[in-house]
């Protein structure tokens, strides 16, 4: 009997026809073989949808390339208190500022500026076509993420079911075999005990 990597591989999904196996250790060999076939099929659909996510996240990169813009604002009132994070400390505040839109209206809103900032200094923010503040266009760093992410998703659930369903398929055989063999030996040990 080999104990090559295929081999064991080929014993533990059950398909070495061995006499021995009894029916239970059968339904859990079949369900090791349709969990090993899930997790391939949700590898396979995973990389469809991280596919899918980073050609929409492509768009909307270019997307937002062509419709905001970084304009400078003035400040015309001092940063109103910031937060604090536990982690990064000081987080930026809010004030109020006045720029141009990109039609040529001016403006007047609230913006977020690092701490320190005083009436009549002049900070960068994004605006959109017309003129609100809004947030800084998606990088390449955003859409690789939210396509590894959604592409990891799908396999790594698939592989936690199928994890949590042969654990436990296991565990269940496992407490009906010692069952089984404590009923034969309730059966058998009187006659073993008049032998030795």
């Amino acid at each position: 009997m080999s104990n090559s990597p295929p081999a064991r591989l080929v014993r533990w999904l059950g398909l070495d026809r061995n006499p021995l196996r009894r029916r239970s250790d059968r339904v859990e060999c079949a369900l090791r073989l349709m969990a090993l076939l899930g997790l391939i099929m949700a590898v396979i659909a995973g990389i469809g949808i991280g596919a899918r996510a980073y050609e929409q996240g492509v768009r909307t990169e270019q997307e937002h390339k062509r419709t905001r813009y970084q304009t400078p604002a003035v400040l015309v009132q001092d940063l109103r208190s910031p937060g604090v994070a536990p982690v990064t400390g000081v987080i930026p505040g809010r004030a109020r500022a006045e720029w141009t839109a990109p039609d040529g209206t001016p403006r007047k809103g609230l913006v977020e500026v690092e701490p320190g900032r005083r009436t009549g200094d002049t900070v960068l923010i994004w605006i959109d076509q017309r003129g609100e503040p809004t947030r800084p266009p998606q990088d390449r760093g955003t859409t690789m993420a939210g396509a590894i992410s959604s592409g990891t998703a799908v396999p790594l659930g698939t592989a936690a079911i199928a994890t949590l369903v042969l654990v436990t398929t296991r565990i269940v055989n496992q407490r009906r075999a010692a069952h089984l063999w404590e009923a034969e030996w309730t059966i058998v040990e009187p006659s073993w005990r008049h032998h030795i």
